[in-house]
């Protein structure tokens, strides 16, 4: 879970918020009135709402295009929960939230994968055919 990250005030300019999109790397920024969070706005909620033939663009704010109930998940949810959720609402992160629903991390679908693929040890002794495979048999 990553605790440095970037959030968004719901009044925000949508142009402004690309910026900070753009600058952050990340797909998926939370809205937060405080620590709050009210919405999320993704890459392609901004895609949608920034049309080039729109000639109000510049007047349009974050509320009005983000996602109003963001995915999100309490500290204590595994990682096998995350990717779950992540999978099912096709999202490229999900918003970490404590009790009072104040965003404390993000975690983002490649951090999962990393974290669930990662090599895992083992104990007990190395089978035969891994020795073979290594040339240590």
């Amino acid at each position: 879970m990553r605790t440095q990250f970037t959030t968004l005030d719901p009044e925000c300019k949508l142009s402004q918020a690309a910026e900070m999109m753009s600058r952050s790397g990340h797909w998926l920024l939370p809205v937060c009135i405080g620590t709050r969070l009210v919405g999320s706005l993704s890459l392609l909620n901004v895609a949608i709402y920034c049309r080039v033939d729109d000639t109000e663009r510049g007047a349009k704010t974050v509320a009005d295009a983000m996602t109003q109930n963001p995915l999100s998940c309490g500290m204590e949810t595994s990682l096998e929960d995350v990717r779950s959720l992540i999978c099912r609402h096709r999202q490229p992160a999900i918003c970490v939230t404590n009790a009072d629903g104040d965003v404390v991390g993000m975690i983002g679908a490649f951090e999962v994968i990393e974290a669930l693929t990662a090599p895992q040890a083992f104990s007990g002794p190395e089978p035969e055919q891994v020795r073979r495979v290594r040339g240590n048999a």
